[in-house]
């Protein structure tokens, strides 16, 4: 009997620390999820900031981009009006020369 009453005990000890064990399998996984919940708050938080922060930098970049091309068009104009120049002058210049040596053709013809 005492046999009995020692395997009784020894299975209410083995249910007691499975029930315990249950328990802190149950707490732990509890746990877990908590932090996990914590951990997806804090990674929501993070992308949110770091979008609005990327957001700023092209906003800032878009400016700087516009502000570029209106100095490039500024500059292509300015060069367009240089360029424009040159050529009247090469046109003058060419039409001097030409007269310059018909003047030096009819100066050899009367020689």
């Amino acid at each position: 009997m005492e046999q009995e009453v020692n395997q009784h005990t020894i299975l209410q000890a083995i249910l007691e620390l499975s029930k315990q064990m249950q328990d802190m399998k149950s707490d732990l996984q509890q746990q877990i999820e908590a932090v996990e919940k914590r951990l997806e708050a804090k990674i929501e938080a993070v992308e949110k900031r770091l979008e609005a922060k990327i957001e700023v930098i092209e906003k800032r970049i878009d400016k700087k981009i516009e502000a570029v091309d209106t100095r490039l068009e500024k500059v292509e104009q300015n060069l367009s009006r240089k360029i424009d120049l040159v050529d009247a002058k090469f046109e003058i210049l060419s039409l001097d020369l030409l007269t310059t040596k018909a003047e030096v053709s009819m100066l050899k013809q009367v020689r």
